[in-house]
């Protein structure tokens, strides 16, 4: 008895289960079916929203094997319908910016091969921008004049006149010279005639250069360097005593032109009616060369010409550039450029011709008493 009902215990245990799996299968069957349902509706918005059909059989898919290993809870069950509107939102969110790129690309003008050739030519030929090229030109012009100036302060040009004392005793004049600068050595005579030239020599070639005409009485000497020194050898016609002269280059000065006086009658001298003038006094040569003698009183000249004068020990020193003929002058001297310089007795009168012509000019003389 106890057997039987034991085995009809078993029975009924084996059928509430069997109907329990029964029931259990039915309600799997019908979540599978809901979830089909959901996944054809996921792939019909998917198709309204242009989204491509890969990528909603992979969301469709993913959220199908998801939902397929997951309980069948009602949370899980709501899984997969809340992941595919998510998917969906967020590829048509995607598909939205894709289009805003692509129509800003297709709004924005793509060059063409040709406008791409040519931007590669001019790149090749000209590298550089317009202010670059600016920018090189304005650093190489500064380094041109850094390298063209001379170091130091530019030297200043002077023109000046010499007497060459011919004694053995004497100091030989000296020339400043300046690289790049030429000096022009003018030789004049006593009556202020020029002096030609018959031979010359220098001691240092390589550091002067020195040109002459073979028949004049102007030299051009040259210094090929800054700092250098040297001596110049100067023969002229008919006279036997060389000329000596000292170069020396890199001066504060330049000498730009300077007439050396011979003390002596060259072969172009010219001859007046008083005699032949002083070669040597120290004080018509610097009114020849315009400069003040020493303790002397300016007087003001009036009447043409280019004329200065100066009261000097009861004697008149007049610069000028006419030729006085009244009164007769007790010395004078010339400049090769036609200046003349006189030493006469006060008069408040001269007489003088302009030029050398018959043209007569009266000069009035103040400040005598």
């Amino acid at each position: 008895m106890k057997i039987f009902l034991i085995i009809l215990s078993v029975l009924f245990v084996f059928c509430q289960s069997s109907f329990a799996l029964t029931a259990r299968d039915k309600r799997d069957q019908e979540d599978a079916q809901k979830k089909m349902d959901q996944l054809k509706q996921v792939l019909a918005k998917a198709a309204k929203s242009n989204i491509p059909s890969g990528s909603a059989n992979i969301i469709a898919t993913s959220n199908l094997s998801s939902d397929l290993l997951s309980p069948s809870t009602s949370d899980q069950a709501n899984a997969p319908q809340q992941a595919a509107q998510a998917g969906v939102s967020s590829n048509t969110q995607n598909k939205a910016a894709d289009t805003t790129n692509v129509l800003a690309t297709a709004n924005t003008p793509q060059p063409s091969l040709y406008d791409e050739a040519f931007s590669g030519v001019v790149g090749q030929l000209l590298p550089m921008t317009p202010d670059q090229i600016m920018k090189l030109r304005e650093v190489f012009t500064a380094s041109n004049q850094a390298a063209a100036n001379p170091p130091g302060v530019p030297p200043k040009p002077t023109s000046t006149s010499l007497l060459v004392n011919l004694s053995p005793q004497a100091v030989a004049p000296v020339i400043r010279l300046g690289a790049g600068y030429i000096t022009s050595l003018v030789f004049i005579d006593a009556t202020g005639q020029p002096w030609p030239i018959a031979a010359y020599s220098v001691g240092d070639p390589a550091a002067f250069n020195i040109q002459w005409d073979r028949k004049g009485n102007t030299m051009l000497v040259q210094s090929a360097t800054f700092y250098k020194r040297s001596n110049l050898a100067v023969i002229l016609r008919d006279l036997n005593t060389p000329v000596m002269i000292t170069l020396i280059s890199g001066q504060e000065a330049v000498d730009y032109r300077v007439d050396l006086r011979i003390p002596g009658v060259g072969p172009n001298a010219v001859f007046i009616q008083n005699g032949i003038p002083d070669a040597v006094n120290p004080i018509l040569f610097d009114v020849l060369n315009g400069i003040p003698p020493k303790g002397s009183k300016e007087l003001k000249v009036s009447g043409g010409g280019i004329t200065q004068a100066w009261l000097l020990n009861k004697k008149l020193y007049l610069r000028t550039n006419l030729t006085v003929t009244s009164p007769g002058w007790q010395a004078t001297m010339s400049s090769i450029d036609g200046t003349h310089a006189y030493q006469l007795q006060p008069s408040p009168v001269i007489l003088a011709l302009q030029n050398g012509k018959d043209k007569i000019l009266t000069l009035m003389i103040e400040g005598l008493e």
